[in-house]
């Protein structure tokens, strides 16, 4: 099998669970991506990722715990992001590689941020997309988007039933159907898994983000690592769909924070960076940024 054709393998995290992983490429350069979440279906909408490995670089994504093909732990298990961070480097010593190159999508641009603040000599660069570094972010732009998008009253109604986990309300149902349709996916499949994954994120949902969706009451709860960003060295790009359920303030606050920043907007994507009319200038992106630091 030739090097840059992905290819399964199993890693063993710090608790004895598997991870599913998925390698490509080879050589003394590594990228892992995590993906967004927490919780839902995994990695495998990372594949494209893929395409960046080379005979100088591994390309490695995995699901993460309680996500795809990954191991689901017993029902009692503490879902933490201390143990996020920690199955992530296993998958760094699995690889082989003493420094990586780190890209985040959504949560996984959370968990990311959280590894390289946890390991600051184990990251070379960093690619951070559609994310946030405060988990309270996250609910005050779901407001401010929701009061353009429905007449005030009802976005108000939707937000104070998510808050009471009332989601069978009318109000809060129309309001997710709106939110994803809005900021999420401009494609109909990718809107419906989305819908799918926001009322039941599975057990790594629910144990990290909470049963709200706008709310996190789980183990991010109180998550901000803004007031620490400017220990971040690594050099880092930060990239924003222009119609994101995260908003350009909380990406410019990325930016801004961390010294060694790039940032960028890609006006014609939404939540998905992976959308097929756009993915190829996502990944073009990316690799001019990850070559122009091998350089």
């Amino acid at each position: 099998m030739p090097a840059d054709t992905p290819r399964p393998a199993r890693v063993t995290g710090p608790d004895g669970h598997a991870l599913h992983t998925v390698v490509s490429g080879d050589g003394g350069h590594a990228l892992i991506g995590l993906h967004g979440g927490p919780g839902g279906a995994g990695g495998d909408y990372l594949k494209p990722l893929h395409r960046l490995a080379s005979p100088a670089r591994k390309v490695v994504t995995f699901d993460q715990l309680g996500t795809g093909q990954s191991d689901t732990p017993p029902a009692d298990y503490a879902w933490t992001l201390s143990a996020a961070v920690a199955d992530v480097d296993a998958v760094r010593r699995a690889c082989g590689a003493e420094r990586i190159d780190l890209l985040g999508h959504s949560y996984g641009g959370m968990l990311a941020l959280q590894y390289t603040l946890d390991h600051p000599d184990r990251v070379g660069r960093l690619v951070l997309s559609n994310t946030t570094a405060s988990s309270g972010r996250i609910t005050l732009d779901a407001i401010a988007q929701l009061s353009t998008l429905m007449p005030p009253a009802k976005a108000c109604a939707a937000v104070t039933a998510d808050a009471l986990g009332e989601h069978s309300s009318p109000d809060y149902l129309e309001a997710v159907a709106k939110w994803l349709g809005r900021y999420g996916t401009a494609d109909e499949e990718g809107l419906a898994a989305l819908a799918a994954e926001a009322l039941d994120p599975g057990p790594a949902g629910h144990g990290l983000w909470g049963d709200r969706l706008w709310f996190a009451n789980g183990a991010v709860r109180g998550w901000d690592v803004e007031p620490r960003l400017g220990e971040i060295t690594a050099p880092t790009l930060v990239i924003h769909g222009g119609s994101d359920m995260s908003s350009p303030e909380s990406n410019r606050a990325l930016a801004h924070g961390i010294r060694h920043a790039e940032w960028l907007t890609m006006n014609n994507n939404s939540h998905d960076m992976f959308e097929a009319h756009n993915v190829a200038t996502y990944l073009g992106i990316i690799r001019e940024f990850l070559n122009g630091w091998e350089q």
